[in-house]
């Protein structure tokens, strides 16, 4: 029979290629189909956006990726196929009202800088107190809830902290970001350098578990940097997809997957749109969100009522936008040293931050957005010409659906148009210029994705939610992405859900890609 394979995928994001990846390196057959006409889900590098610049529409930095137990099972596949990492020693960085700071994987230059913010002794003890707790915390957000290698983790916590120790971690665990940088740091800069990092996961500084999520980017950031693959994420792709090639799988494009045919209780082939059906001798892999596959690639019939309603309850958070500049030159901060920054926060203040995701939450276009701005070349010299720079700017607190503007600049409500689009960004890089002096002057070409181009780049992008999914607490770890804590688990034999909707949700980590090929290879 044609179209036999061991595993299907669909979907072609990190999460499917490092699961397709490690299957096809013990002997599976492996299939992945996707939608669109490229492969790589968030990856999306372009070449063509601006002549003689490598551009990454979405996702851009791979600290996840690297620091995680995926790229240590494939790094020498990835290294023999040519994926080269490089990094920097200035990761991230703020510019707010009260002044600048950079966090470096230099210890003693962030002694210096910590030092000079009247933080030193508030960042030791944070690191030391997270230090010792590190393996705990990086393990939490890579276990397994739904093996019995969970318990053993559970029992390693038990023991390293005992019970009464165990109980105040679970309080800490919960505790927003904006009370602990409040708590626990004197200095305005030190508070607006690591509260924004809870953004990238989803979460505002007065979201619950804000705080855990700031203390294990901060201590990821400081001890291994921000690595980006030479040429762009595509390598990476690239590179995965040869593994999976190598081991006689196929790659498919342009095949929507429509409809996950189950007989006998198993999930037995995955039918397109073009009307081909790809059977899955062991099992189908799905990184799509939950509604998509419980209420849209199953028979309704055959999904238990509990399982429709909650892919129904499933939320989406937050937009995003993106920004791409293209300059003649490289971008001139008026705050020394921030030209060597990989990643650069600029806000007012964590006031500003607060008020900002809490506008977008309730419909509202922010009037002082938190602003990402990366700068892939610092790193990555190849990503444009020679002399020449490149802005990846990313807006977190953006509302999917716009109910008023702060500032009262912009009428508008409803869906996203492409005019309010383009003057929102307008309004962002209005905010920048007194940051950067020359973007105006030596910006010579600009790319805005709003939420409905995120949307359109990447179907599980619903509403333009970069992250696949609200990450709030009640719908993370153990409810992610069901409030049925039935992980990746479908509950139809041989059907498995991965991606950001699924645990440990979204980044460039390839977490739940990795759980489940784990699971299906022991």
């Amino acid at each position: 029979m044609a179209n036999q394979f061991d595993a299907v995928i669909i979907g072609s994001g990190i999460n499917s290629l490092v699961s397709g990846a490690m299957l096809a390196k013990k002997g599976w057959r492996v299939a992945v189909i996707e939608r669109n006409d490229r492969l790589g889900g968030a990856i999306a590098t372009r070449t063509d956006i601006f002549p003689g610049y490598t551009v990454e529409l979405l996702s851009s930095w791979h600290p996840l990726f690297i620091g995680g137990p995926a790229y240590a099972e494939l790094a020498g596949d990835l290294i023999r196929l040519g994926v080269e990492y490089l990094n920097t020693e200035d990761p991230t960085g703020v510019v707010c009202d009260a002044g600048s700071a950079i966090l470096s994987t230099n210890a003693a230059r962030n002694e210096a800088q910590f030092r000079e913010l009247g933080d030193l002794d508030a960042w030791n003890a944070v690191m030391s107190d997270f230090g010792g707790r590190a393996e705990l915390a990086f393990g939490l957000l890579g276990t397994d809830f739904w093996r019995p290698g969970a318990a053993k983790f559970g029992w390693k916590a038990w023991r390293k902290l005992g019970r009464r120790g165990l109980l105040a971690s679970g309080a800490e665990l919960l505790e927003p970001a904006a009370p602990w940088v409040d708590r626990t740091f004197q200095s305005p800069v030190t508070k607006a350098l690591l509260a924004p990092w809870a953004l990238h996961n989803g979460l505002g500084p007065d979201d619950a578990a804000s705080a855990f999520i700031t203390k294990v980017i901060a201590a990821a950031i400081s001890m291994g940097g921000m690595p980006i693959p030479v040429g762009g994420g595509v390598k990476l792709v690239e590179a995965l997809c040869t593994v999976i090639a190598e081991a006689g799988g196929e790659l498919v494009t342009n095949a929507e997957a429509v409809s996950i045919e189950v007989v006998g209780g198993k999930a037995k082939s995955v039918k397109t749109a073009a009307g081909d059906t790809y059977f899955a001798r062991k099992a189908i892999l799905a990184s799509v969100t939950p509604q998509a596959l419980y209420l849209n690639l199953l028979d309704p019939a055959i999904v238990p009522a509990q399982f429709s309603a909650a892919a129904l309850s499933f939320r989406y958070g937050r937009a995003g936008m993106q920004i791409h500049l293209a300059m003649s030159e490289p971008p001139n901060w008026t705050t020394p040293g921030m030209e060597k920054v990989a990643l650069v926060h600029v806000l007012d203040s964590m006031d500003s931050l607060s008020e900002s995701v809490n506008a977008a939450n309730r419909g509202f276009l922010p009037r002082r957005p938190t602003i990402v701005v990366g700068q892939p070349v610092a790193i990555d010299p190849s990503r444009a010409p020679v002399g020449a720079g490149l802005l990846w700017i990313q807006l977190q607190e953006v509302p999917s659906e716009i109910r008023g503007d702060l500032a009262g600049e912009i009428d508008h409500t409803g869906s996203w148009t492409t005019d309010v689009r383009d003057r929102y960004a307008d309004r962002v890089i209005s905010q920048l210029k007194k940051h950067i002096s020359n973007i105006d002057s030596q910006v010579t070409a600009k790319k805005v994705l709003g939420p409905a181009d995120l949307a359109q780049l990447d179907v599980n992008l619903v509403g333009g939610d970069p992250y696949a999914g609200d990450c709030r607490v009640d719908q993370y770890a153990v409810w992610r992405p069901l409030s049925l804590a039935n992980g990746h688990n479908t509950g139809i034999k041989g059907l498995w859900h991965i991606g950001a909707s699924t645990h440990p949700g979204p980044g460039l980590g390839a977490g739940s890609g990795y759980l489940v090929a784990k699971r299906l290879l022991d």
